[in-house]
């Protein structure tokens, strides 16, 4: 769709009354402003793209009052052809009631399908549709009214800021904005936001809409969680803790839990009580295959609430419901909607390391709104404002079977790659007695490699020698297709070992696994974090296991990392949380 133009225009009445403002239909300002009791109308045409209108805007804004008609009248026509060279534009003046028609069409209620949103002109086509409207007329249209109600603000999705630099409303970056020849717009000088096309084509001509959610409504009916298993003494005492942080805290509050301490389930408590205040709460998961995963979960918990899943590729995006499970990305879509937001796995990709899903969660946020986040691998921000009191939070130091986290061990290794990749590579005897053990106890393995090309340069040789054992083994990486078949194959015991990126790092649990990580002197890739999280593959139900770091040498990411796991270990005996 072409991007809708406005015209600029002044509005006037007894008594001194103004109103200068922009609108892509004139004739539903003046019937709105008739009835305001406004006389008389000035407008500029032709209209322009929305980001030129609002420059204008910008400049005559500041006026006083008493002067407004007249700097409008002398600077806003030069000023719109400084911004739009070569366009002819005229100055009407007409008394409203010439422009307003005898009645107009009665606009929906916006509250219902729209507030806390965020969005793009070009998406609410599609959020209309799944609230159930179908209007016969322009969206664009029934949001000039809503806007004149001030139910809405609307603004260019990317503009300048006070000092002439870009920047996007919507993802809040300034960086990867180009300008060129618009399509939707036809000026030449249209910006364009590389960072967030993902989720739609933000430019300077196109309008963004948003409107802060609404008030909470609590239907006096007290929400509990339906559970059949119990919680452990160190997710008790957790849930606890995020219980009186919703009751008498503000702010961010820190889950620091161990991998595979069962942190979603924490999370029930403080989540029944918000929804019995009639709050809105939002799981904000950067994976999508785990919010999938935690949509039934949530389901089972509150079978009394609606809850909504958002992700990329998923239907109903425009569904609202007490409680929403979405992808970190979709907290584009979000203003100021949520009283509760539980950011889990927020050190993983792409949350992690992306300024724009950090602004994104935290614009979801209602102001005084309280945010929780669960990780096992906080990063040093989260640790620093931990250490100077400045961030509350409770740690999960110990799995539900009481069983100690396994600390990895570091074993000295060189790999000689092949001369030629795929073909005649020995693996080292580590490497295969690593094998053969994990065979003859009947086991299954991880073996991670830092990168694509190493994978490639020596699995196919590991595998080669590994049926020769009698050791099925695969590959897997972000390269590879259907790659739910390798994971299913370990599970199933059609395969012994896979070989893996750090795609595998989290989100997997299989029985029996040990670990063997190669090349863990790439310290760019085998971070300390991303080493606590592949150690966390291994015992997830208890049982002995092992986990080895293999390097040249030993990185500080590798101590730190068994350093870490040390301290959890030796906090859950403490705290009586392991046998």
């Amino acid at each position: 769709m072409l991007s809708p133009k406005y015209f600029i225009y002044l509005a006037t009445g007894p008594e001194d009354r103004f109103k200068l403002d922009l609108t892509a239909n004139p004739r539903i300002d003046a019937f709105f402003l008739q009835q305001q009791g406004f006389d008389s109308f000035q407008m500029i045409r032709p209209p322009q793209p929305l980001w030129i209108v609002e420059k204008v805007l910008r400049t005559l804004t500041p006026t006083p009052q008493d002067k407004l008609v007249r700097r409008f009248q002398k600077l806003a026509v030069p000023l719109l052809k400084e911004l739009s060279q070569g366009v002819r534009f005229t100055l009407d003046s007409l008394p409203i009631s010439a422009l307003a028609p005898d009645h107009f069409f009665e606009p929906p209620s916006l509250e219902p399908f729209f507030e806390g949103r965020c969005l793009l002109l070009t998406e609410i086509p599609e959020l209309l549709r799944d609230s159930g409207q179908n209007p016969p007329w322009d969206p664009e249209d029934w949001l000039q009214y809503a806007y004149l109600e001030g139910k809405v603000r609307r603004e260019a999705a990317v503009s300048l800021d006070r000092i002439g630099l870009p920047y996007c409303r919507r993802c809040g970056s300034s960086k990867q904005i180009y300008e060129d020849d618009c399509f939707f717009c036809g000026n030449s000088h249209c910006l364009t936001c590389a960072n967030c096309q993902s989720m739609g084509l933000a430019k300077s001509c196109i309008p963004l809409y948003s409107a802060p959610g609404g008030s909470r409504r609590g239907n006096g009916t007290e929400i509990k969680p339906v559970l059949d298993f119990e919680l452990t003494p160190p997710q008790l005492r957790a849930a606890a803790r995020l219980v009186r942080f919703w009751e008498e805290e503000a702010g961010e509050f820190l889950v620091w839990a161990v991998c595979g301490a069962g942190k979603t389930e924490v999370s029930f408590g403080i989540i029944a009580k918000a929804l019995t205040e009639g709050a809105r709460i939002l799981v904000a998961i950067p994976r999508k295959d785990v919010v999938q995963e935690l949509l039934p979960r949530f389901e089972r918990a509150f079978p009394e609430v609606p809850v909504v899943a958002l992700y990329g590729g998923g239907c109903n995006r425009g569904a609202a419901a007490p409680l929403t499970i979405a992808t970190t990305h979709q907290c584009l879509r979000f203003y100021r909607c949520f009283d509760l937001i539980i950011l889990d796995e927020g050190d993983a990709y792409p949350y992690q390391g992306s300024a724009m899903l950090q602004f994104a969660v935290r614009r979801a946020l209602k102001p005084g709104g309280k945010l929780v986040i669960m990780t096992a691998t906080p990063d040093n921000a989260l640790l620093s404002k931990m250490a100077s009191g400045k961030l509350a939070s409770v740690t999960i130091p110990a799995r539900p079977h009481r069983k100690p986290l396994i600390l990895p061990e570091l074993v000295k290794l060189e790999l000689r790659l092949p001369a030629i990749p795929g073909s005649g590579w020995e693996p080292p005897p580590l490497v295969k007695q690593f094998l053969i053990d994990v065979r003859r106890n009947q086991r299954k393995a991880l073996i991670f490699l830092p990168t694509i090309k190493l994978i490639e340069q020596i699995g196919p040789g590991l595998i080669q020698w590994a049926q020769s054992q009698g050791i099925r083994g695969c590959v897997i990486h972000s390269r590879i297709r259907d790659r739910e078949l390798p994971k299913a194959g370990l599970l199933t015991g059609a395969m012994d070992f896979v070989i893996t990126s750090t795609i595998l790092e989290r989100g997997i649990t299989i029985p029996d696994l040990d670990v063997l990580v190669l090349a863990a002197e790439n310290e760019t890739i085998f971070d300390l974090r991303t080493l606590v999280q592949i150690a966390g593959r291994a015992g997830r139900k208890g049982e002995p296991a092992r986990v080895l770091f293999a390097a040249k040498l030993f990185t500080k990411a590798m101590r730190e990392s068994c350093r870490w796991i040390a301290q959890m270990n030796e906090e859950g005996y403490r705290l009586g949380y392991l046998d």
